[in-house]
């Protein structure tokens, strides 16, 4: 038996009803607006007496003098700290202050003479201290976000673990500065002046150092993917390990820069100059280094997959056991470059300057080498499988033991090559310039090949093969009138 009396019943039915129709009667466009409505972050409120003031001198010294006070005993009854947040402050000789956790918010420091203060833990977001003066201050954990410092001094500050996210830097003087761990998140540094300052561990993401100065700085392990150091200076930098992926180096220097295992994938060092620059592991895919100079640099065991090397500068450069699969090197100079075990699967060399390079040992099937200049070069043991070498210039080369199996050699000229037991089997060699060169142990040479080739008296064949007609002079086309 139900006890519940009647009329509880049918309150709580309209009860229900209600609720429902209320949840039914909230409409799309209602209900689209409040989840649509944006998050307005806080506003700091800026609570200093002096607000979009400038304080009197005597002021000025109260409030710094409580503010030591506060420094050396958080418990003083006359000790405070200073908050002089959007603050009137220009041109203020402030050197030596002890200034450590101030609130400087929004403040105006604009030409403000603070050598030598101590700003550790200063809260500077939003100040103005363009061609304030800084010099050997220290600034370890102070909060600079979205400042403006165009322009100022702080050469030799100690800012390990500071915050720049965002702030405008441009033409600012750094030089000797202690940066480790400090954050420059799409700051503005152009022109910037870095040289000799310690960045480790730093991050730069995205940030703007064109045209600066970094020579002699210390970036090694510093995040500084997506950072643009267009026409930069970083002569003798050390970037060992740094995360440098789609940075932006095009007409860049970097002499005798230290990039080893530097992680660079798909990194933009157009005209760069890297002349005796090292290297070595470092990881350089799909980059673009068209133009760049890199004469005698060190890519000892770097990987280039995909990489574009057009018209580059890698004379005697070393590129031992470097992985080029499939890089663009067409018309690059290569002369006197150490290729020893180097991958260049499917590589593009066409028109490339190899003469007298190291190529012993080189795994390059299908590269591609027309017109490519190959002259007195050392291809030992080198597997040129399917490789297309059809007008390249091989003449004095060493292709002892050489595997040139399916090659394509039409139209080269391999006078006076050594081609000791090189593998020959299906190469084409129709109108090959063998004159002078040795094949008396090649091996899968047949007749029939030879006859497609020139040879001369003095080039020595296989003993079962015979020597074929002289292939008929060319004469040069009369030039027209």
């Amino acid at each position: 038996m139900n006890l519940r009396p009647l009329f509880l019943t049918q309150a709580l039915s309209l009860v229900a009803t209600g609720l429902l129709t209320a949840v039914l009667s909230v409409t799309p466009e209602a209900d689209a607006a409040t989840k649509s409505a944006p998050k307005t972050a806080p506003v700091p409120v800026c609570e200093s007496p002096f607000r979009h003031q400038r304080p009197a001198a005597k002021q000025l010294d109260k409030v710094l003098h409580s503010h030591a006070r506060w420094i050396e005993d958080r418990n003083s009854a006359d000790g405070r700290r200073a908050n002089l947040c959007r603050t009137d402050l220009r041109q203020l000789r402030l050197a030596g202050s002890n200034l450590e956790r101030i609130i400087l918010e929004g403040a105006n420091l604009t030409s403000t003479n603070l050598r030598t203060a101590n700003l550790v833990q200063a809260h500077l977001k939003g100040a103005d201290l363009s061609q304030a003066l800084l010099d050997d201050a220290n600034l370890e954990g102070a909060d600079l976000r979205k400042g403006v410092l165009v322009k100022a001094r702080l050469n030799r500050v100690a800012a390990d673990e500071a915050a720049f996210y965002g702030a405008n830097l441009r033409g600012v003087l750094l030089k000797e500065a202690l940066l480790e761990r400090a954050h420059f998140e799409d700051a503005d540094l152009e022109l910037a002046d870095l040289s000799g300052a310690t960045l480790l561990d730093g991050y730069f993401y995205g940030a703007n150092l064109s045209k600066a100065n970094l020579t002699d700085a210390d970036l090694a392990g510093t995040d500084l993917r997506r950072t643009n150091f267009r026409q930069a200076t970083l002569r003798r930098a050390n970037l060992q390990g740094a995360l440098l992926d789609s940075a932006v180096f095009d007409g860049a220097s970097l002499v005798e820069a230290d990039l080893d295992s530097a992680y660079l994938d798909d990194a933009s060092l157009v005209k760069a100059d890297l002349h005796e620059a090292s290297l070595r592991g470092a990881d350089l895919r799909h980059v673009r280094l068209d133009g760049a100079n890199l004469q005698r640099t060190n890519l000892e065991n770097a990987n280039l997959e995909g990489a574009r090397l057009v018209k580059a500068r890698l004379d005697a450069a070393l590129l031992t056991m470097t992985v080029l699969y499939k890089a663009n090197l067409d018309a690059a100079n290569l002369h006197g470059s150490r290729l020893h075990h180097a991958v260049l699967i499917d590589a593009r060399l066409t028109r490339a300057d190899l003469r007298k390079a190291d190529l012993t040992e080189i795994y390059a099937p299908k590269a591609r080498l027309q017109q490519a200049r190959l002259s007195e070069a050392n291809l030992e043991l080198a597997n040129l499988v399917a490789a297309d070498l059809s007008q390249a210039d091989l003449s004095h080369a060493v292709l002892v033991q050489t595997n040139l199996q399916e090659a394509t050699l039409r139209n080269a000229d391999l006078g006076a090559a050594d081609l000791t037991g090189a593998q020959l089997n299906h190469a084409n060699l129709q109108q090959t310039n063998l004159r002078g060169a040795n094949l008396s142990g090649a091996l899968g040479l047949v007749q029939a090949q030879l006859d497609q080739a020139c040879l001369d008296d003095a080039t020595r064949i296989p003993s079962d093969l015979q020597r074929p007609k002289p292939c008929p002079v060319a004469h040069p086309r009369p030039r027209r009138s």
